[in-house]
């Protein structure tokens, strides 16, 4: 067998086994817990507490419309409590901090992301929610 043969038959190997590998490494992606996180809370069922309704209210936002603006947030794990029993809390804020226009704390309890009070970061004459108990 000349030099030509065995560059040809490693070539018939060596071509498609890279493509097979190129498919393989673009289905899997690298991920940071943070991200692990948000995609965990915002795909499990949110519950809203009084305050929390009351404050949605005050923003002229709907839960549905809430649940998909969590996209735009990360957890502060500074501020979080995730080993906090029987449930871990997580603080979001923002991405971007000019578009914040609140934070909030988050239970997650197992298949339910709850959100006890919301902070508003502007100011809301018309919101009288912190009075709620």
């Amino acid at each position: 067998m000349n030099f030509k043969q065995r560059l040809r038959l490693f070539l018939i190997g060596f071509i498609p086994g890279c493509i097979i590998l190129l498919f393989i490494i673009n289905k899997t992606g690298c991920t940071s817990p943070n991200e692990l996180k948000m995609l965990e809370l915002q795909h499990q069922h949110l519950e809203l507490g009084n305050k929390a309704a009351c404050k949605l209210k005050c923003l002229v936002m709907i839960d549905k419309g809430f649940q998909v603006n969590m996209r735009n947030y990360q957890v502060n794990y500074d501020l979080s409590d995730v080993h906090k029993k029987p449930y871990g809390t997580y603080y979001l804020q923002a991405k971007d901090a000019k578009d914040a226009r609140y934070e909030f704390m988050i239970e997650d309890k197992d298949t339910v992301s709850f959100v006890d009070d919301i902070k508003l970061l502007g100011s809301y004459p018309n919101c009288h929610c912190d009075t709620l108990h």
